[in-house]
């Protein structure tokens, strides 16, 4: 007998995102909130935009990172931010725009200038965090939990009282309905009259047919 099953939630933690900052750095970002502007404010903590975000999911570990050229013709696409060691630190992306609009512009090459060509190819910024976010939204609305119900399916003193037709169905035999149209079952070595019953209460499981139920009879 297969086990019910129920939506996932938040706590069954399908995807786990630890922290990309860590609390010194809330910290001081809180302190800057009230003593930057928001321009110093942006450009300090720039950078952060080029920050993988990491998340564990199925037993694996992946990375995100979207903030990179999206032109597959120009010699940036898919790359990192990267400062090259030359006068004035050239990035390889330089952020442009106003307000919240940010876009990345592709910057020349100033190693290889004639090696593949930038094409000036502006892309939109992401949030990184929203999407590994978006991504386990997803995962719980899709995905069933078995459920962990506790059930009584023996009288006290039933010499199978270990047995339950979630483990094995086989000791268990077919008996009519009860109520809510539901099968039953009496255990095959005894007979002692006692329906099976939820011990606690808990949500509805995600079925799409009627689940057998059992009795100690």
């Amino acid at each position: 007998m297969a086990n019910l099953k129920r939506l996932s939630t938040k706590e069954d933690n399908i995807v786990s995102i630890p922290s990309p900052v860590t609390t010194e750095e809330i910290s001081e970002r809180i302190k800057d909130y009230d003593t930057l502007t928001p321009k110093q404010f942006g450009t300090k903590y720039k950078d952060l935009l080029f920050k993988p975000i990491e998340f564990h999911w199925n037993g694996k570990i992946y990375q995100i990172q979207y903030n990179h050229c999206a032109n597959p013709y120009c010699k940036w696409h898919g790359l990192s931010q990267k400062k090259f060691p030359t006068k004035g630190k050239t990035s390889r992306y330089k952020l442009s725009g106003t307000g919240t609009e940010k876009i990345l512009k592709c910057n020349p090459d100033p190693i290889h200038p004639i090696n593949g060509a930038t094409l000036d190819y502006n892309t939109i910024t992401l949030s990184n965090w929203s999407i590994v976010q978006e991504i386990e939204r997803l995962e719980q609305i899709n995905s069933v939990q078995d459920m962990e119900q506790a059930y009584q399916f023996h009288k006290e003193g039933c010499v199978a009282e270990g047995l339950t037709p979630f483990m094995n169905q086989n000791p268990f035999i077919s008996k009519g309905k009860v109520q809510g149209n539901h099968n039953d079952g009496s255990v095959k070595r005894v007979r002692n009259l006692l329906m099976f019953c939820l011990k606690v209460e808990l949500p509805l499981p995600i079925t799409n047919s009627v689940a057998k139920f059992f009795l100690c009879l």
